[in-house]
This record gives C-alpha cells, sequence and structure tokens, in this order.
C-alpha cells in the first residue's frame, strides 16, 4: 500500500501545485471569484464522489454527530472561515505576486504544528527535532529583523492552519464528512463572489474560460480526495515526509511566474529549507527503524485509527448503519 499511496500523495501535490499556477492564468477573474467558483465547484464533485462510492454517511454521519453534540458547531465557526480564507488566499496569491510568500508559510507551518503539538498536546520530540525547530526560528526571527516583519501572507499560512487543526482535534471534526461541511456552509458567500460583478460573464466569456474553470474545479477535487487517501494508505513518516512535496512544487510556479528570491532573503529560505531537510532525515530515520508514529509530520496530533489485521476487512467495507438511526463509523470518535 506504499508505494500506491506515494503516487497518490504525489498526485495531490501536482494537483495543488497545478491548481495554483492556473488560478494565475484566470484572470480577469479576481482571486477571491477564482475562490468563488473553486467552491462552487468542488461541493458538488465531492458530494458525487461520495455518493458513487458509498460513502455518503461520512457526510450525513457528520451532521447527526454535530446534533447529537451541538458543542461541535462552535468548531464550525472557527474552521468555515479559516478554510475558506486560505482556500481564497491560494487562488489570490498567484495572481498578486505573494506565491512564494505562500509556500514559505507551507515550508514553516510543519515547524508551528511540531511546537504546538509539544506545548499544547505535550507530544515527545527527539534532538533531531529540537535542531530543526530552533534552525527555523533563527530564520523566522533574522526575517523579522531584515524585513521588519514575516509578512501576513506567511504568518497567516504558517499560524492560521495549524490552529484550525488544532480546534479540528480538539472538537473531533477532522474527517473527510467535515471538511465537506465546511466547504458546504461556505457555498452562500462563495455564490456571491463567485457570481457578482460580472463573475459569470467573465466565467463564461468564451469555452477556453469555462474549460480553465472546469480544470481548476477538478484540480481542486482531485487534490483533496487524493490527500485524504494518502493519509490513509500511507505510514505517518512516509506522510508527513511527502506532505514537504506541495510547497517546493508551489515554489517552483513562483518561479514560472516571475517571482524571485533576492539578496538577503536568501538566508531566511535557505534556513528554513535546511529545517525541512533534518525534519526529513529524522522521517527518514524513524521509517527504517520502523517507529512510524514518531516523527512530527505535517499533521503531528493526527488522530489515527488502531491497525487492522491481516484478515480484517477493509474499514470502508465495515461502514454500515445497524439500529434505527444509529450510525457505526470506525473512523468517528469515540462516544
Amino acid at each position: 500500500m506504499t508505494g500506491r499511496g506515494v503516487v497518490v500523495s504525489l498526485l495531490s501535490s501536482v494537483a495543488f501545485a497545478a491548481f495554483s499556477f492556473l488560478a494565475a492564468l484566470a484572470a480577469p477573474l479576481s482571486g477571491v471569484q477564482v475562490w468563488g467558483w473553486r467552491i462552487l465547484l468542488t461541493v458538488p464533485g465531492i458530494l458525487i464522489l461520495l455518493a458513487m462510492t458509498g460513502r455518503w454517511f461520512w457526510f450525513s454521519g457528520e451532521l447527526k454527530r454535530a446534533i447529537q453534540k451541538p458543542k461541535k458547531l462552535l468548531a464550525y465557526l472557527f474552521t468555515v472561515p479559516m478554510l475558506a480564507s486560505q482556500m481564497w488566499l491560494f487562488g489570490w496569491a498567484p495572481q498578486t505576486g505573494n506565491t512564494l510568500a505562500l509556500s514559505m508559510g507551507y515550508f514553516l507551518m510543519p515547524i508551528v504544528m511540531v511546537v504546538i503539538g509539544r506545548v499544547l498536546f505535550k507530544e515527545k520530540i527527539s534532538t533531531l527535532t529540537v535542531v530543526a525547530t530552533s534552525v527555523a526560528a533563527a530564520a523566522v526571527v533574522f526575517e523579522v529583523v531584515r524585513a521588519g516583519g514575516l509578512g501576513w501572507v506567511t504568518a497567516y499560512v504558517a499560524f492560521g492552519y495549524p490552529f484550525y487543526f488544532v480546534v479540528r482535534r480538539i472538537f473531533e471534526t477532522d474527517g473527510v464528512g467535515a471538511l465537506t461541511w465546511e466547504m458546504t456552509l461556505a457555498l452562500p458567500l462563495a455564490s456571491y463572489f463567485a457570481l457578482s460583478s460580472g463573475g459569470l460573464q467573465t466565467a463564461t466569456r468564451s469555452l477556453p474560460a469555462v474549460l480553465m474553470l472546469l480544470v481548476v474545479g477538478m484540480l481542486s477535487i482531485v487534490g483533496l480526495v487524493t490527500y485524504v487517501m494518502a493519509a490513509k494508505l500511507l505510514p505517518y513518516a512516509v506522510f508527513g515526509l511527502l506532505s514537504y512535496v506541495e510547497p517546493i512544487l508551489v515554489t517552483g510556479v513562483a518561479v514560472v511566474l516571475g517571482e524571485r528570491i533576492v539578496g538577503a532573503e536568501w538566508i531566511t529560505y535557505i534556513g528554513i529549507w535546511l529545517a525541512i531537510l533534518i525534519l526529513a532525515l529524522e522521517g527518514v530515520k524513524a521509517f527504517v527503524a520502523n517507529r512510524r508514529w514518531s516523527v512530527p509530520a505535517a499533521r503531528p496530533w493526527r488522530r489515527r485509527r488502531p491497525r487492522k489485521t491481516k484478515n480484517e476487512a477493509h474499514s470502508w467495507r465495515r461502514l454500515k448503519l445497524t439500529k434505527k438511526d444509529k450510525l457505526i463509523d470506525p473512523g468517528a470518535p469515540a462516544e
């Protein structure tokens, strides 16, 4: 399953990087209009996939759990706008010359998650991880001194996404169904921005424009679905290592779009890349030693399901409805 998982993970990274490139070419649609169309195309696509694969209960089951535990709605008050704004940023940055800042945020995000995992969830971290975190912190301090700040795009990704995952962990809304609901709840606002200011006319002005939007929607669906699949198929260490492929590709997209790292900025980038390399070495070390869950990957506090025995049926096949309105979901949090 590892070989298949690696291919799926790489496909996810390529899909997201390709999306960022096409977002830059989507003008005259603005970044917020691209975001609106992305949501409008992604939500139906994922719902159709869930229905076609017999996993609709991932979506309906999350609603039942929210009804049973209304406190989950507090999580959605934060996660819906946070996910929506991060998705908007991913389409806006390439249009405004901020793709490098975006990729820097994704490079820093695993480091921030390591720190939060240690502080909030009391996770143990290795010596190499401490070294990597220290190197990244030094690079950030240098950038703050050099430029007078980290830059809001980088900071919003590097710190916003980790707290998004923290809230999902605390309120146990970290499944596929919850992700789909977060985008679904953003549909009204997405529809407004997609169709306002001549968005519909601009999006349908020509066949190439329509095809580009359809490709953007397809890339968004493929990226999200394959990311979730990779998390299921891969050992934790490998999944963590491959999570760094996406920001590398996004950096490549920034270069293709004409952005450049200049002057003293190289010191900051080299520091961050060195920290990522150290984490990668830690991941390889952990994987070789078969300590699959010890490496701080891009999702260091992701809840993992217990391993299945060789004779146990795949968990997707065991998902079923039993008694009236009683949902059995091995991936759901224990009540």
